[in-house]
C-alpha cells in the first residue's frame, strides 16, 4: 500500500498494548516513519515534565552519534533560567514508566534515551512487513513545495547522461548517467511520475565538422559494424585536420602570406554544412539523421547493460524553429534581446543580473546557439509533459549556462516556469583512460573494462554468489554485477567531490562495494527461500532474541531508514543511502549464521520475519539509488497477514 493510515498505526499500537502512548502530533510523520512514533512519544513526555512548547520538545530530539537511541539536547527546549545539567538528572528521576523506553541516562546537557529492545522488535517488524517494498517512502515526498496538498501523482523530468554525437563518452557523461539514474529512481520510489530523458548533442557546429569528416573518412560498412567507434574516429581525424589548419592560419601573417581565408577550408565547410542543416537542406538532414539514428540504437543497448532505460531520446535537433522564434520574440518584447556585430545576444547586464553580461543566442551567420535551443527546449518539454519539476544533471562546469537559461526565462516573463527547473551539478571524475588503440573513450569501453574485472573476480572466488551461479553463467553474472559495482563506486562519494574511477576497487568485496550489497541480499534470499510466515503465529512468537546486542543493532538501523531516505531526497546525495546500506550490510554477518533452532519454533519464526524486514530494507535502498537487486523474488509466503489498516477496522 502507498502509506499507512493513522488508524492503521493506532491499531498496531493497540495490538501491542501500546495504545495511549502517543497522541500523534501533526509535527510527526508516524504514517511513514516508525521512528517518529518514538520521537512523538518522547516529545509528549518532555512537554509533560517541563511544560515546554511541543515544537521545541520535538526539535530537541536527535539521533545520537554514540550513546543511546535518541538524544534530547536540553538547550533546545528553550527553558528560561534552568540549570540544564540538574534538569537532566531531574528528568531521569521523573521519567514515567514506558513500554517504548528504558530508563534515560543524563549526560551533561543531554539526556540519552534507549529503546526497549523487545517492544522495538514487536512494533517495527509488523510495520516494515506491512510496508514491504514501499518501506522508506515518505508521504511528504509526494507534495511539491508550491502546493498546499498533494495530487494523485506529480511529474518530474530528469535529464541526464546526454552524450554528444561523434564525440567520446567522458567522465562528465559517466557521472551524469549514474547520478541521474539515482535521482530518477528515488523520485519514482517516492511516487512521482518520472520521465527519464537524455538530451543528445545532435545539432550544432560539431555536427557540421563531423559531416566534413564523413566526406573524407566515412564508411557505411564501418558505421554499421560499430557506429559510435567509427563516428568517433572520423571526428578525431577531421578535428586534427582542423587544428592543423588553424595553426597554419596563425603562422601565415608572420610569413607575410596572403589569402588566409583560402586555408580555412574545413572551418568554412563545417559552418556551411550546419547552416544547410538549419535551413532544412534535404541532403544535409539525411546525413545528420543517419548519424543520430546509429547513435541512438547503440546507446540504447549500452544503457541497457546498466539497467537504464530512457523514456525520451531528445536532442537539440528536435527543438522546433517556431519555438525558437517565439523565444526571441518574447525576449524582444521584454527589451532583453539586441543585435551585436551581426549576432543576436541576450542582455542580462541591462536587467541587473550580476555576473552575466550578454550571451550569444544567434550567430552572425544566422545559426542558433546551444543556449537558445536549450531555452526553447524548456517550453516544448513543459507543453509536452506539463511537469512539476525538471532536473538537469550536468557537470558544475555548466553552472553559468543553466543560470543563463533560468534567467532568460525570467526575462521572458516565465518566472514561474523557471522556478520548476533545477540544475544538479557534480564534481570531477579522474582515472578514466582510453583504449590504447583508439583516440577516445566510449561507454562500451568502460563497460567492457568493468566486465573483465568482475569476471576475473568471480573466477578467483568460485564460492561467492553460489546461489546465483546455479542459475546463470559466470559471464552473464559478471554482466549483471557490472552495473552494481560501477554505479555504487561512483554514488558512494558526495556529488561535489572528485570521483576516482578504479576497476580494481569496483570488482571486489573487500570493504564497502556494490558486490558486497548484492552478496548479502542473496544470502537473505537463501535464508528466506520457501519460508511461510503466518501472522497469527508471529504475534505469539518469542521476541527475546532481540535483547541480543547484534540483533538489536540491526533493529536500530532498520528504524532509521525512512529518515535516511528523506535526507537523501532533500539533498540529492546517493551517498547518504549507500553509507547506510553499507552499515546495515556490515551488521549482517553477526546475525545471518546458520539456524540451529527447529524450523517450526516461535523463536525461529520471529527471526525469519526479522530477516524479511532486513531484505525489504536492503532491496528498497538499492533500488532507490538505481541498482537492480540480482535475485529472483525469494519464495517468502506471508500467509494471512492483514494490513495495519485492516487491523484498524477489525481490532
Amino acid at each position: 500500500m502507498a502509506s499507512l493510515t493513522l488508524d492503521g498505526v493506532q491499531a498496531l499500537l493497540k495490538h501491542l498494548n501500546l495504545e495511549g502512548t502517543v497522541s500523534f502530533s501533526t509535527i510527526a510523520d508516524i504514517q511513514s516513519n516508525p521512528l517518529d512514533i518514538y520521537q512523538a512519544n518522547l516529545a509528549e513526555i518532555l512537554v509533560q515534565l517541563t511544560n515546554c512548547e511541543p515544537q521545541s520538545a520535538y526539535d530537541s530530539i536527535l539521533l545520537p552519534n554514540d550513546l543511546g537511541d535518541l538524544t534530547v539536547v536540553l538547550p533546545r527546549l528553550r527553558l528560561q533560567d534552568v540549570d540544564l545539567e540538574k534538569l537532566a538528572g531531574d528528568l531521569r528521576q521523573k521519567f514515567p514508566s514506558s513500554p517504548l523506553f528504558a530508563s534515560p541516562i543524563p549526560d551533561g546537557i543531554h539526556l540519552r534515551v534507549l529503546f526497549s529492545p523487545v517492544t522495538l522488535a514487536r512494533l517495527l517488524i509488523p510495520y516494515i512487513r506491512d510496508r514491504g517494498a514501499l518501506y522508506g517512502r515518505s508521504q511528504l515526498g509526494d507534495v511539491s513545495e508550491d502546493r498546499a496538498s498533494p495530487r494523485a501523482q506529480q511529474k518530474v523530468v530528469v535529464e541526464f547522461s546526454s552524450p554528444n554525437v561523434g564525440k567520446e563518452f567522458d567522465g562528465n557523461h559517466l557521472r551524469s548517467t549514474f547520478i541521474g539514474a539515482y535521482i530518477a529512481a528515488l523520485y519514482q520510489f517516492m511516487g512521482w511520475d518520472v520521465c527519464r530523458m537524455t538530451f543528445l548533442g545532435d545539432w550544432g557546429r560539431h555536427i557540421g565538422l563531423l559531416a566534413v569528416g564523413w566526406s573524407r573518412f566515412g564508411s557505411e560498412e564501418l558505421l554499421k559494424k560499430d557506429p559510435l567507434r567509427h563516428l568517433l574516429d572520423v571526428f578525431a581525424q577531421v578535428n586534427n585536420l582542423l587544428r592543423n589548419e588553424q595553426e597554419e592560419a596563425k603562422n601565415l601573417p608572420a610569413q607575410g602570406q596572403e589569402n588566409v581565408v583560402e586555408h580555412a577550408t574545413i572551418s568554412t565547410e563545417k559552418d556551411e554544412f550546419f547552416k544547410r542543416m538549419e535551413d532544412g537542406d534535404p541532403d544535409a538532414l539525411v546525413l545528420w539523421r543517419m548519424f543520430r539514428e546509429a547513435c541512438v540504437t547503440s546507446y540504447t543497448d549500452l544503457y541497457g547493460r546498466l539497467n537504464i532505460k530512457f523514456d525520451d531520446y531528445s536532442g537539440e535537433s528536435e527543438v522546433n524553429a517556431k519555438t525558437i522564434t517565439d523565444v526571441e520574440d518574447m525576449l524582444k518584447e521584454n527589451d532583453a534581446y539586441r543585435e551585436s556585430d551581426g549576432a543576436w545576444v541576450i542582455d542580462f547586464e541591462k536587467h541587473g543580473y550580476k555576473g552575466h553580461r550578454t550571451a550569444i543566442a544567434r550567430f552572425s551567420n544566422g545559426t542558433t546557439s546551444y543556449l537558445l535551443r536549450d531555452i526553447a527546449a524548456v517550453l516544448e518539454r513543459y507543453e509536452k509533459y506539463s511537469f512539476d519539476k525538471m532536473i538537469y544533471v550536468v557537470s558544475a562546469k555548466q553552472d553559468t549556462h543553466f543560470h543563463q537559461v533560468f534567467n532568460a526565462l525570467e526575462l521572458m516573463g516565465l518566472a514561474e516556469l523557471a522556478s520548476k527547473l533545477q540544475h544538479v551539478s557534480f564534481g570531477k571524475l579522474q582515472g578514466l583512460s582510453p583504449k590504447t588503440d583508439s583516440g577516445g573513450l566510449l561507454l562500451g569501453d568502460i563497460l567492457d573494462q568493468c566486465h573483465n574485472a568482475v569476471e576475473e573476480f568471480l573466477e578467483d572466488n568460485p564460492e561467492d554468489f553460489a546461489e546465483l551461479r546455479e542459475e546463470v553463467s559466470t559471464s552473464n553474472l559478471a554482466d549483471a554485477l557490472v552495473a552494481t559495482g560501477l554505479m555504487t563506486q561512483e554514488l558512494s562519494i558526495k556529488r561535489g567531490g572528485t570521483f576516482t574511477y578504479d576497476t580494481a576497487k569496483m570488482a571486489t568485496m573487500d570493504g564497502d562495494t556494490g558486490l558486497t550489497l548484492q552478496y548479502w541480499l542473496t544470502k537473505l534470499d537463501s535464508k528466506l527461500k520457501g519460508v511461510r510466515i503466518v501472522s497469527e503465529e508471529l504475534d505469539n512468537a518469542d521476541y527475546s532474541i532481540f535483547t541480543d546486542e547484534s540483533f538489536y543493532d540491526v533493529l536500530r538501523l532498520l528504524i532509521q531508514f525512512p529518515g535516511i531516505v528523506k535526507s537523501s531526497f532533500k539533498n540529492f546525495e546517493a551517498s547518504i543511502i549507500l553509507t547506510y546500506l553499507f552499515q546495515l550490510a556490515n551488521t549482517l554477518e553477526a546475525v545471518l549464521g546458520e539456524d540451529d533452532e527447529a524450523e517450526s519454533s516461535n523463536l525461529n519464526l520471529a527471526k525469519l520475519a526479522f530477516f524479511e524486514c532486513v531484505r525489504y530494507t536492503l532491496s528498497n535502498g538499492m533500488q532507490m539509488v538505481g541498482l537492480v537487486p540480482l535475485r529472483g523474488e525469494a519464495e517468502v509466503r506471508s500467509a494471512a497477514i492483514p494490513s495495519l489498516e485492516t487491523r484498524a477496522m477489525t481490532d
